[in-house]
Protein backbone atom coordinates (compact mmCIF):
# COMPACT_ATOMS: atom_id res chain seq x y z
CA UNK A 1 0.00 0.00 0.00
CA UNK A 2 3.18 2.58 0.62
CA UNK A 3 6.28 2.34 -0.84
CA UNK A 4 9.55 2.18 1.36
CA UNK A 5 10.05 5.93 0.41
CA UNK A 6 6.71 6.95 1.78
CA UNK A 7 7.03 5.27 4.86
CA UNK A 8 10.82 6.79 5.53
CA UNK A 9 8.74 9.66 4.81
CA UNK A 10 6.12 9.23 7.65
CA UNK A 11 8.94 8.14 10.29
CA UNK A 12 10.64 11.12 9.39
CA UNK A 13 7.23 13.49 10.62
CA UNK A 14 6.94 11.26 13.41
CA UNK A 15 10.29 11.20 14.85
CA UNK A 16 10.89 15.15 14.16
CA UNK A 17 6.88 15.83 14.64
CA UNK A 18 7.79 19.12 12.24
CA UNK A 19 7.73 18.54 8.21
CA UNK A 20 10.60 21.32 8.16
CA UNK A 21 13.16 18.75 10.16
CA UNK A 22 12.05 15.76 8.32
CA UNK A 23 12.49 17.30 5.10
CA UNK A 24 16.04 18.82 6.09
CA UNK A 25 16.47 15.19 7.60
CA UNK A 26 15.79 13.39 3.82
CA UNK A 27 17.54 16.45 2.17
CA UNK A 28 13.91 17.42 0.20
CA UNK A 29 11.75 20.48 -0.15
CA UNK A 30 9.14 21.00 2.90
CA UNK A 31 6.29 21.35 0.31
CA UNK A 32 7.42 17.71 -0.98
CA UNK A 33 6.78 16.14 2.48
CA UNK A 34 3.53 17.79 2.80
CA UNK A 35 2.44 16.32 -0.72
CA UNK A 36 4.07 12.76 0.07
CA UNK A 37 2.20 12.88 3.56
CA UNK A 38 -1.33 14.24 1.99
CA UNK A 39 -0.76 11.19 -0.73
CA UNK A 40 0.00 8.36 2.14
CA UNK A 41 -3.14 9.26 4.65
CA UNK A 42 -5.30 9.56 1.52
CA UNK A 43 -3.96 5.97 0.27
CA UNK A 44 -4.62 5.24 4.33
CA UNK A 45 -7.66 6.96 4.29
CA UNK A 46 -7.11 7.84 7.39
CA UNK A 47 -5.21 11.10 9.30
CA UNK A 48 -1.83 10.14 10.60
CA UNK A 49 -1.16 13.82 12.62
CA UNK A 50 -2.92 16.48 13.89
CA UNK A 51 -1.27 19.98 13.68
CA UNK A 52 -1.20 21.61 17.29
CA UNK A 53 0.57 24.72 17.83
CA UNK A 54 3.82 24.65 15.59
CA UNK A 55 3.74 20.96 15.66
CA UNK A 56 1.96 17.80 14.55
CA UNK A 57 0.89 15.60 17.09
CA UNK A 58 0.76 11.67 16.21
CA UNK A 59 -2.57 10.17 16.57
CA UNK A 60 -3.35 6.97 17.67
CA UNK A 61 -2.96 4.88 14.15
CA UNK A 62 0.66 6.57 13.54
CA UNK A 63 1.60 5.54 17.11
CA UNK A 64 1.03 1.72 15.99
CA UNK A 65 2.27 2.02 12.98
CA UNK A 66 6.02 3.98 13.76
CA UNK A 67 6.72 1.17 15.53
CA UNK A 68 6.54 -1.08 12.10
CA UNK A 69 7.84 1.67 10.45
CA UNK A 70 10.73 1.93 12.86
CA UNK A 71 12.06 -1.59 11.73
CA UNK A 72 11.51 -0.97 7.68
CA UNK A 73 13.57 2.04 8.45
CA UNK A 74 16.40 -0.05 10.36
CA UNK A 75 16.07 -2.84 7.09
CA UNK A 76 16.40 -0.02 4.24
CA UNK A 77 19.81 1.30 6.47
CA UNK A 78 21.34 -2.20 6.71
CA UNK A 79 20.10 -2.53 3.06
CA UNK A 80 22.05 0.80 2.19
CA UNK A 81 24.99 -0.36 4.27
CA UNK A 82 25.74 -3.13 2.09
CA UNK A 83 24.85 -1.67 -1.00
CA UNK A 84 26.97 1.01 0.10
CA UNK A 85 30.29 -1.72 0.66
CA UNK A 86 30.10 -2.86 -2.32
CA UNK A 87 29.93 0.78 -4.10
CA UNK A 88 33.20 1.61 -1.99
CA UNK A 89 34.85 -1.22 -2.57
CA UNK A 90 36.02 -0.97 -5.94
CA UNK A 91 35.85 -3.38 -8.28
CA UNK A 92 39.32 -3.22 -9.92
CA UNK A 93 40.92 -4.18 -5.89
CA UNK A 94 41.67 -7.39 -5.17
CA UNK A 95 40.24 -6.87 -1.29
CA UNK A 96 41.89 -9.21 0.76
CA UNK A 97 40.94 -10.11 4.75
CA UNK A 98 43.93 -10.86 6.42
CA UNK A 99 45.04 -10.20 10.61
CA UNK A 100 47.58 -7.59 11.79
CA UNK A 101 50.32 -9.74 11.87
CA UNK A 102 50.48 -11.70 8.77
CA UNK A 103 49.53 -8.16 6.98
CA UNK A 104 53.24 -7.35 8.50
CA UNK A 105 54.74 -10.31 7.26
CA UNK A 106 54.03 -12.55 4.36
CA UNK A 107 50.65 -10.70 2.78
CA UNK A 108 53.39 -7.88 1.44
CA UNK A 109 55.62 -10.66 0.39
CA UNK A 110 52.84 -12.48 -1.68
CA UNK A 111 52.27 -8.98 -3.19
CA UNK A 112 55.50 -7.54 -3.81
CA UNK A 113 56.34 -10.87 -6.16
CA UNK A 114 52.39 -10.55 -7.69
CA UNK A 115 52.79 -7.22 -8.81
CA UNK A 116 56.96 -7.82 -10.31
CA UNK A 117 54.64 -9.95 -12.94
CA UNK A 118 51.24 -7.93 -12.69
CA UNK A 119 52.35 -4.38 -12.27
CA UNK A 120 48.78 -2.97 -13.10
CA UNK A 121 47.03 -5.13 -10.06
CA UNK A 122 45.88 -3.19 -7.55
CA UNK A 123 45.18 -4.41 -3.73
CA UNK A 124 43.11 -3.10 -1.07
CA UNK A 125 44.15 -4.93 2.65
CA UNK A 126 41.74 -5.02 5.50
CA UNK A 127 43.01 -5.58 8.80
CA UNK A 128 40.92 -7.94 10.98
CA UNK A 129 41.58 -10.41 13.92
CA UNK A 130 41.24 -14.26 13.03
CA UNK A 131 37.78 -14.73 14.69
CA UNK A 132 35.78 -11.88 12.53
CA UNK A 133 37.34 -13.10 9.34
CA UNK A 134 36.38 -16.96 9.93
CA UNK A 135 32.75 -15.82 11.08
CA UNK A 136 32.13 -13.48 7.77
CA UNK A 137 31.84 -10.61 9.82
CA UNK A 138 32.55 -8.05 6.94
CA UNK A 139 32.18 -10.53 3.69
CA UNK A 140 30.82 -7.83 1.55
CA UNK A 141 34.18 -6.15 1.59
CA UNK A 142 36.47 -9.32 1.07
CA UNK A 143 37.25 -11.27 -2.21
CA UNK A 144 39.41 -13.50 -0.50
CA UNK A 145 41.15 -13.59 3.30
CA UNK A 146 44.64 -15.35 4.26
CA UNK A 147 44.42 -16.29 7.90
CA UNK A 148 45.34 -18.90 10.27
CA UNK A 149 43.69 -22.20 10.18
CA UNK A 150 40.61 -21.60 7.99
CA UNK A 151 38.04 -24.17 8.89
CA UNK A 152 38.14 -26.41 5.19
CA UNK A 153 34.27 -26.26 4.37
CA UNK A 154 32.29 -27.91 1.49
CA UNK A 155 31.63 -24.23 0.40
CA UNK A 156 35.11 -22.51 0.84
CA UNK A 157 37.99 -24.43 0.21
CA UNK A 158 40.81 -23.12 1.71
CA UNK A 159 44.14 -23.45 0.35
CA UNK A 160 47.14 -24.15 1.95
CA UNK A 161 49.97 -21.07 1.72
CA UNK A 162 52.26 -22.10 3.98
CA UNK A 163 53.34 -24.28 7.68
CA UNK A 164 54.93 -23.41 10.82
CA UNK A 165 55.61 -23.78 13.94
CA UNK A 166 55.13 -21.96 17.25
CA UNK A 167 58.20 -20.63 18.76
CA UNK A 168 59.28 -18.49 22.39
CA UNK A 169 59.74 -14.92 21.97
CA UNK A 170 61.57 -13.90 24.62
CA UNK A 171 63.47 -10.74 25.75
CA UNK A 172 67.53 -10.49 25.20
CA UNK A 173 67.98 -9.99 28.52
CA UNK A 174 66.50 -13.31 29.55
CA UNK A 175 69.28 -14.66 27.70
CA UNK A 176 67.19 -18.14 26.89
CA UNK A 177 69.14 -20.91 25.07
CA UNK A 178 68.03 -21.70 21.41
CA UNK A 179 66.09 -24.72 22.00
CA UNK A 180 63.29 -25.29 24.69
CA UNK A 181 61.62 -27.71 26.70
CA UNK A 182 58.04 -26.38 27.41
CA UNK A 183 58.52 -27.04 30.45
CA UNK A 184 61.33 -24.31 30.36
CA UNK A 185 58.85 -21.89 30.50
CA UNK A 186 56.90 -22.23 33.47
CA UNK A 187 58.76 -19.73 35.96
CA UNK A 188 58.74 -16.84 33.30
CA UNK A 189 56.24 -14.70 33.27
CA UNK A 190 53.93 -14.87 30.12
CA UNK A 191 52.04 -12.59 27.36
CA UNK A 192 49.00 -14.49 26.12
CA UNK A 193 48.18 -14.77 22.51
CA UNK A 194 43.95 -15.03 22.48
CA UNK A 195 41.55 -14.41 19.82
CA UNK A 196 43.56 -16.12 17.37
CA UNK A 197 43.37 -19.33 15.50
CA UNK A 198 47.15 -20.33 15.22
CA UNK A 199 46.61 -22.64 17.80
CA UNK A 200 43.37 -24.65 16.68
CA UNK A 201 42.26 -27.98 15.58
CA UNK A 202 46.09 -29.17 14.03
CA UNK A 203 48.19 -31.92 15.14
CA UNK A 204 48.55 -30.96 18.65
CA UNK A 205 46.44 -28.41 20.58
CA UNK A 206 48.75 -26.95 22.90
CA UNK A 207 45.63 -25.58 25.35
CA UNK A 208 45.36 -29.40 25.44
CA UNK A 209 48.95 -30.18 25.90
CA UNK A 210 49.32 -27.98 28.98
CA UNK A 211 46.40 -28.84 30.76
CA UNK A 212 46.94 -32.68 30.14
CA UNK A 213 50.83 -32.32 31.49
CA UNK A 214 49.59 -29.73 34.70
CA UNK A 215 51.46 -27.03 33.06
CA UNK A 216 50.25 -23.57 34.85
CA UNK A 217 52.26 -20.41 33.05
CA UNK A 218 52.00 -16.95 34.83
CA UNK A 219 50.01 -14.94 32.18
CA UNK A 220 50.60 -11.50 33.67
CA UNK A 221 49.23 -9.85 30.08
CA UNK A 222 47.15 -10.83 27.17
CA UNK A 223 46.63 -9.54 23.83
CA UNK A 224 44.34 -10.29 20.50
CA UNK A 225 47.48 -9.46 18.22
CA UNK A 226 50.65 -10.75 17.68
CA UNK A 227 52.23 -8.07 17.48
CA UNK A 228 51.15 -6.46 20.20
CA UNK A 229 52.46 -9.20 22.35
CA UNK A 230 56.10 -8.97 20.99
CA UNK A 231 55.92 -5.01 21.40
CA UNK A 232 55.52 -6.32 25.31
CA UNK A 233 58.13 -8.71 25.33
CA UNK A 234 60.41 -6.35 23.33
CA UNK A 235 60.31 -4.26 27.01
CA UNK A 236 60.83 -7.08 28.92
CA UNK A 237 57.76 -7.88 30.23
CA UNK A 238 57.28 -11.51 29.63
CA UNK A 239 57.85 -14.12 27.04
CA UNK A 240 54.88 -15.03 24.42
CA UNK A 241 54.52 -18.13 22.58
CA UNK A 242 53.99 -17.23 18.98
CA UNK A 243 53.94 -18.55 15.64
CA UNK A 244 57.21 -18.51 13.51
CA UNK A 245 55.65 -16.74 10.56
CA UNK A 246 55.03 -13.50 13.30
CA UNK A 247 58.31 -14.13 14.61
CA UNK A 248 59.88 -12.65 11.70
CA UNK A 249 58.60 -9.25 13.18
CA UNK A 250 60.90 -9.16 16.23
CA UNK A 251 62.89 -7.02 16.66
CA UNK A 252 66.80 -7.04 18.36
CA UNK A 253 65.92 -6.60 21.69
CA UNK A 254 63.38 -10.11 20.91
CA UNK A 255 64.74 -13.73 21.12
CA UNK A 256 63.31 -16.36 19.49
CA UNK A 257 63.43 -19.88 20.44
CA UNK A 258 62.34 -23.01 19.27
CA UNK A 259 60.34 -25.14 21.33
CA UNK A 260 61.16 -29.18 21.85
CA UNK A 261 57.63 -29.49 21.35
CA UNK A 262 55.85 -29.11 17.88
CA UNK A 263 52.65 -27.38 17.87
CA UNK A 264 52.09 -26.57 14.08
CA UNK A 265 49.95 -24.31 12.15
CA UNK A 266 48.83 -23.24 8.58
CA UNK A 267 48.01 -19.87 6.75
CA UNK A 268 45.27 -20.47 4.50
CA UNK A 269 44.07 -18.52 1.21
CA UNK A 270 40.21 -18.70 1.43
CA UNK A 271 38.34 -17.34 -1.93
CA UNK A 272 35.27 -15.40 0.06
CA UNK A 273 32.81 -15.23 -3.16
CA UNK A 274 31.11 -17.78 -5.52
CA UNK A 275 31.98 -15.71 -8.47
CA UNK A 276 35.87 -13.74 -8.34
CA UNK A 277 37.25 -11.26 -10.52
CA UNK A 278 39.24 -12.75 -13.34
CA UNK A 279 42.08 -10.74 -11.71
CA UNK A 280 41.49 -12.53 -8.29
CA UNK A 281 40.87 -15.72 -9.79
CA UNK A 282 44.59 -15.52 -11.42
CA UNK A 283 45.80 -14.13 -8.40
CA UNK A 284 44.49 -17.00 -6.08
CA UNK A 285 45.96 -19.40 -8.71
CA UNK A 286 49.63 -17.99 -8.00
CA UNK A 287 49.30 -18.24 -4.49
CA UNK A 288 48.27 -21.48 -4.73
CA UNK A 289 51.18 -22.75 -6.76
CA UNK A 290 54.19 -20.95 -4.74
CA UNK A 291 56.42 -21.60 -1.84
CA UNK A 292 56.31 -18.82 1.10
Amino acid sequence: MLSSKQIEVFYNIYRYKSMTAAASELKVSQPSISKTLGVIEKNLGFKLFLRKGKFLAPTDEAKELFEHASLVNSQLKNFNYVANSFKSRSLDFINIGTTPSLGESIVPEIITKYKKINPAIRFNIINLNSIDLIEDRYKPDIDLTICFNAPNTQKEKRITLCSGNHVVASPQIFNLNKKLDIFDLIKYPHIEITNLLTLGDFNINMKEYLINNHINFNYIARSDSNSAALSLVSKGIGIAIIDDTSSKLANSNIRISELKQKFPYEVNVVPKKEVLSLDCTKFIEYVSNQAF
